[in-house]
Parts: structure tokens; C-alpha cells; sequence
């Protein structure tokens, strides 16, 4: 009797089983059949957030559901990211993220989160470029000149960032390292105060995107001395990039989507291939060019991989910086 009720139970399990894999693929068909949430890790209103809704908007017209954008803001994006990965994987949470949260944040402190492996990774749909700039009546004419201001005087030459372990904190922290230069970094809460302080002289230089810097290099308030891609920069075609004076250099950012980690693989092939097209087109590529970015869709595969490499690079650079630099103690902070 004992073994007919477990042979019973467990072919009732198996019942359920096949149940739930049937059902599986029959709600993939049927998404999305309500709206999707974008979770964006940023303030509302910025040319980031504007990209985001951006991606939403065409996002919501080819699915035929809205795509509601929500800004969940804090810890330097770690609790909107933290939102998603526990968000359940039914296509129904997406994040939108950059390639700091991931390269860099991981060695700054500990996650609540595994930086590449609790999400499912759709693509990206925006990349851009830094440009170092200084006050307008900056002594130096040029990065070189910067640079051997800097080795005269170690720690005397200052650069400003958005906040620790950002994108424009590390590309600084990055030219220092490969340069052989000590710099002085100073953390703001966020670019427009680290801007101002750089205007006034009270900071030498920091790093900003492109796009954000342009309408302040073009009203001669700032000097634009170095980019930080690999090639110049169409929106700054004149000004020399950072490895025409440090070889190796290279500093850039990406937007990424990303879902929970198990999304079914029909819904993110979907997402994937609707991010690719978006990306592609011409109307949404000048919308990004207004915003001082660029269209660009790095597929899922490639995608983790590159953040596996970058990840590494960052982890490099951290490394290097005072514990006083860091997000997190020494203690706190992984190997």
C-alpha cells in the first residue's frame, strides 16, 4: 500500500511537471498581454533617462504593450538592479542599465546581486564617449601639457566625477594609471556640481559625455582637451583622443537591456532581436544623436562576454586607487 500511494504521489508530481512545462511555452505565445515595467536606475529628466524612455517608447509600439518607465534611484543604481533580479522572469521587468553597474560597481563593494549572472542579457541600444575638458582660460593648451603639469606636482593636478566608482571617476582614475600620474580625484554628487567646480577653476578637469560637454564647449566655457574612445568623436571631430597622447587609453560607456536571470528563451530572442531593430533605425539613431549618444546594439552572447572583459579591466584600476577612493572599506571591497 505504501509503495502504490508513492508510486501515486509521484506520478502526480509528474502530472504537474508536464503541466507546467505546457503551460510555459503557451504564456510565452501569449506575451506580453499587459504592460511591461522598464526600470530605470536614474533621476528622471537627464539625456540618460531621456534615451531610456526613448527605448521604451518604441519598445511598447512594436510589442503592442506600453512599456512603462520608472525611475527607481539610490546606492549608485544598486537598488533599481536589485529590483530586477528579483523581479520573477516572466518578461514582465526589465531593467535599463550602463556597463558600470556591472564592470565597475562588482570591485567597488558587495552587491546584493551577482553582477552577470542574475540577469538576462537583451543587448544594448546606446553607447557613447567621455571628453576631458578644463576651465575656458586653462593654462594648458593640450593633454600633454596636463599630463606634465601632473608629474611636476603629484596630487596637485585635480579631477572631478559624478560620485565614487562611477564612469567618469574610473575613465580619470584609468588616465592616472596608464599615464604614470598622480591625480587628486574629488567625488560630487553627480556631473552638473563637479561641472560647475571645473568652470570656476576650483577643480583642473574632469571627464563628461560628449553630449552633455558639447553646448558648453561650443559656449567657450569649457576647453575641450581629449575624448576617450578608440577614433574621435563625430560630435567633436577636432579634438584628439586620449590614446593619441596615452597610447592603450580607452574609456567609454554603453546602455544596456536587461531582464531577471531564466527569462524564457523565446521572450528574450523577442526582446533581443526588437532592441537590434530599434537600433537600426535611422529616426531613433538622430533622436540618440541629440542626446549626445550613439545608436548601438552589441547582441546578447557578445554582450556578456565584453562584460566579463571589461570587468577585469576595471577591476585592474580599482584596485589601484586609495581605499579613501573606494565605495566600500578595503575590508568590504572584493579582491
Amino acid at each position: 500500500m505504501r509503495s502504490r500511494h508513492v508510486f501515486g504521489h509521484l506520478r502526480g508530481m509528474s502530472a504537474l511537471l508536464l503541466a507546467a512545462i505546457a503551460v510555459g511555452p503557451a504564456a510565452a505565445q501569449n506575451w506580453p498581454d499587459h504592460p511591461i515595467r522598464l526600470i530605470i536606475p536614474l533621476a528622471a529628466g537627464g539625456a540618460t533617462d531621456k534615451a531610456a524612455r526613448l527605448l521604451a517608447q518604441r519598445l511598447g509600439t512594436a510589442l503592442g504593450q506600453q512599456v512603462v518607465a520608472e525611475n527607481l534611484t539610490g546606492a549608485s543604481g544598486e537598488i533599481a538592479l536589485k529590483r530586477v533580479a528579483s523581479a520573477p522572469a516572466d518578461g514582465y521587468t526589465l531593467g535599463a542599465t550602463a556597463n558600470s553597474l556591472h564592470t565597475v560597481a562588482p570591485h567597488m563593494s558587495r552587491l546584493p546581486y551577482d553582477a552577470v549572472n542574475d540577469f538576462t542579457w537583451l543587448g544594448t541600444y546606446a553607447s557613447f564617449e567621455y571628453v576631458l575638458v578644463t576651465r575656458a582660460d586653462a593654462p594648458d593648451k593640450d593633454l600633454g601639457a596636463l599630463l606634465a603639469r601632473a608629474r611636476k606636482a603629484p596630487d596637485a593636478v585635480s579631477y572631478g566625477s559624478s560620485g565614487v566608482g562611477t564612469g567618469n571617476h574610473l575613465a580619470g582614475a584609468l588616465l592616472g594609471d596608464l599615464a604614470k600620474v598622480r591625480f587628486n580625484g574629488i567625488p560630487y554628487r553627480g556631473g552638473s556640481p563637479a561641472m560647475i567646480d571645473v568652470i570656476a577653476g576650483r577643480t583642473d578637469f574632469m571627464f563628461d559625455v560628449v553630449g552633455g560637454a558639447k553646448a558648453l564647449i561650443d559656449g567657450a566655457k569649457v576647453k575641450a582637451l581629449a575624448t576617450s574612445g578608440k577614433a574621435r568623436s563625430s560630435l567633436l571631430p577636432d579634438v584628439p583622443t586620449v590614446a593619441e597622447t596615452v597610447p592603450g587609453y580607452e574609456a567609454t560607456g554603453w546602455f544596456g537591456l536587461v531582464a531577471p536571470a531564466g527569462l524564457p528563451a523565446d521572450i528574450a530572442k523577442r526582446l533581443e532581436a526588437e532592441v537590434a531593430r530599434i537600433a537600426q533605425d535611422p529616426d531613433y539613431r538622430r533622436q540618440l544623436e541629440t542626446l549626445g549618444y550613439h545608436a548601438q546594439a552589441i547582441p546578447s552572447a557578445a554582450l556578456k562576454r565584453a562584460v566579463a572583459i571589461e570587468s577585469e579591466k576595471w577591476r585592474a584600476v580599482v584596485q589601484q586607487l586609495p581605499c579613501s577612493s573606494r565605495g566600500a572599506s578595503c575590508e568590504g571591497t572584493k579582491p
